[in-house]
């Protein structure tokens, strides 16, 4: 009796971009407003119940918005995202953040507090470590799907809730350059063009 060879069934190696990527990243044509500041972003910013202190707190107005001294004190995110695998190597070299810009440190005005359009986040901890964990500006790839991700996301006032600003995602290609198109946030644009940074 002849049994037949039995060999293993090898999974297909993981797509991996082939081109040079770049250290820094950003948002073609990006100013502040861009993304978050649409009227349905109105959630971001600051708001009677929001537990920040008032002009005149025994006469609160909804229409008192007003940014906190913590919130104020961050850095003005001007649409970069940069890599630096020595700070967070976990999602290996195709991850770039906007908290991972040279000479970023834990404090209001080092880089780990940003404020973008009605939004603003903070590095979870001060630790370059959970990115992921709290609220952050990414570019990533998936080797298992061959998607370029871009993620905006906002630290809500008081609860500190991750909320989703903006994500989209680009199909293929050698680097994060190019045209993503919207998949979910509260902003409502359609779509973002990424372009590498001498």
């Amino acid at each position: 009796m002849h049994h037949a060879h039995r060999y293993p069934i090898l999974e297909p190696a993981a797509a991996h971009p082939l081109g040079t990527t770049a250290d820094t990243y950003r948002i073609a044509a990006y100013t502040d407003g861009l993304v978050g500041a649409s009227p349905e972003c109105k959630v971001l910013k600051p708001h009677w119940d929001s537990g920040l202190k008032w002009p005149d707190p025994n006469n609160r107005q909804p229409g008192d918005w007003r940014w906190g001294p913590g919130v104020s004190g961050g850095v003005p995110w001007d649409g970069t995202f940069h890599r630096d695998l020595s700070r967070y190597s976990a999602s290996g070299e195709l991850f770039w953040s906007s908290y991972l810009k040279p000479g970023t440190a834990p404090g209001m005005k080092l880089g780990y507090w940003i404020n973008f359009a009605s939004g603003w986040s903070h590095l979870h901890n001060d630790n370059p470590a959970e990115i992921l964990t709290g609220a952050s500006q990414n570019l990533s790839y998936d080797p298992a799907t061959g998607v370029w991700k871009l993620v905006i996301q906002a630290t809500k006032f008081v609860t500190h809730e991750v909320i989703d600003v903006w994500t989209g995602t680009k199909q293929g290609g050698s680097d994060p350059v190019g045209t993503y198109t919207r998949l979910s946030g509260l902003d409502p644009l359609a779509s973002l063009t990424v372009e590498a940074q001498p």
